[in-house]
This record gives structure tokens, C-alpha cells and sequence, in this order.
């Protein structure tokens, strides 16, 4: 939150009343507020980042959630309750996984947390030929191996190794594989390799990224929501 808006936060917190924007009355507000961040307050209060006020109105009940990676026995209960979740939006039965594929899931570390786990499982569930999503259906990048499946979708990697030597040429090679794989969005999977790339090369700077990409900062971190990058980044 901007200075500004936290002063306003604040005041609804302490007044328990707040006007709508072109009117004069005051309005009663009785509410219980759940604030979430995963930025280090304590950090950002000493820096004078964040109101110390506002940062004790709202530290009642705490909880501190750990990332998804050091809490992997709960990887199969999100699996189940994200397959039934897609399953209603759908209106359909939804698909079980192999138990392998569950167990490949588990070993990864999940920088993106919950949102990317979400956004690895509806990719599998589109790839997948049956009811049962198996171990080959998941990401490469997911379960550490090469696929054999097709060509990788890392630019960088296929321009070293000398197979593709420009860019017409790289989605003359990029359009046969999704010929070959017709369920896979092929647009959205390109945008997200190299926005996880552009990320890698600039260790995590997302200004440095977002140029490398040819968009603003901005336009990167809707990329970042809508793919289910959540990455715990340090912004230079």
C-alpha cells in the first residue's frame, strides 16, 4: 500500500467508519479485517516503508503460513482439492493422478507456491489422453527429466545447441511440436517459459527482465499472476 492509502486504512480502523468517494455522510463500518502479505512488515516499519500504527492495529491473531516447499505433505490434499475444484468449474468428473506424478510433485520446490502448483495441474489435465493424468504428462521442469515427448520449449537452450538459428525458423520448429500436441495452448506455454527465463537470466530482477522482454514492469507482473509465477523475487 501507497503512504496515502495506509493513512486511510488506518483511519477506517481506529473511526470504524469511512465515506464513500463523492459523499459526505459517514458510513459505519463493522467488520473483522484478514490482512495477508509476504513482505517482512517488521522490516518494512523499521525502513519507514510501512505505518508502525497500522502494522499494530492489524497484528492481532498471526499466523505465519510456510512456503509450499516445507510443507509437502499437504501437495496431496491441494492436488485432490484443486482436481475437484477444476472438475466443478468444468461440470465434469473430475481426472485422478497417477500416483508417481503425485510423488514427482512433491519433490519439486514450488517457488510460485499454491497458484503455480494450480497452474502445473490444469496444464497436465489439458495434456493428458485419459481420466488418469500420468507422470509424463507433467513438465519437465517439474519433474527434473528430459521429455522425449518433443522438442523443449527453452529458446535459449535450442538456439546454443545450433538447432534453430533464428526466429522464424524457431516457430517453424515450435508449430510442428504443437501440431503434435493439439490440446496444449501452445501460445500461453511459450509466453510463460520465457517469462521464467527472462527471470532466471536476470536473477529475479523484474525490471531487467520486463526489457529483456520487450514490456513494462507492469504488463511482467500480471504475466507473473496469470501464469502462477509467484516468485519470492528481490526487486532492484
Amino acid at each position: 500500500m501507497t503512504p496515502a492509502t495506509q493513512t486511510k486504512i488506518l483511519r477506517v480502523l481506529q473511526s470504524r467508519t469511512f465515506e464513500r468517494v463523492g459523499g459526505n455522510a459517514s458510513i459505519g463500518a463493522d467488520v473483522r479485517v484478514i490482512a495477508a502479505t509476504n513482505k517482512p512488515l517488521e522490516q518494512a516499519v523499521a525502513a519507514g516503508q510501512f505505518r508502525d500504527d497500522l502494522f499494530y492495529r492489524l497484528h492481532g491473531v498471526r499466523i505465519h503460513m510456510p512456503p509450499l516447499r516445507d510443507r509437502q505433505g499437504d501437495i496431496p490434499l491441494l492436488i485432490k482439492y484443486i482436481l475437484s475444484k477444476v472438475g466443478r468449474e468444468q461440470q465434469r468428473e473430475p481426472k485422478s493422478i497417477a500416483s508417481n506424478a503425485v510423488k514427482a510433485l512433491e519433490r519439486y520446490h514450488w517457488p510460485g507456491n499454491v497458484r503455480e502448483l494450480e497452474s502445473v495441474l490444469r496444464h497436465v489435465m489439458v495434456v493428458s489422453q485419459g481420466d488418469v493424468m500420468l507422470l509424463k504428462d507433467v513438465p519437465a521442469e517439474i519433474t527434473g527429466e528430459t521429455s522425449p515427448a518433443g522438442p523443449s520449449l527453452s529458446v535459449s537452450s535450442a538456439i546454443g545447441e545450433g538447432a534453430v538459428s533464428d526466429i522464424a525458423g524457431l516457430a517453424r520448429q515450435l508449430f510442428q511440436w504443437a501440431r503434435r500436441e493439439p490440446k496444449l495452448k501452445i501460445i500461453p506455454a511459450i509466453e510463460r517459459e520465457l517469462v521464467i527465463q527472462a527471470l532466471k537470466e536476470t536473477n529475479g530482477n523484474q525490471v531487467h527482465a520486463a526489457k529483456i522482454l520487450g514490456i513494462t514492469r507492469a504488463t511482467l507482473r500480471k504475466r507473473l499472476e496469470k501464469f502462477g509465477i509467484q516468485r519470492e523475487l528481490s526487486i532492484k
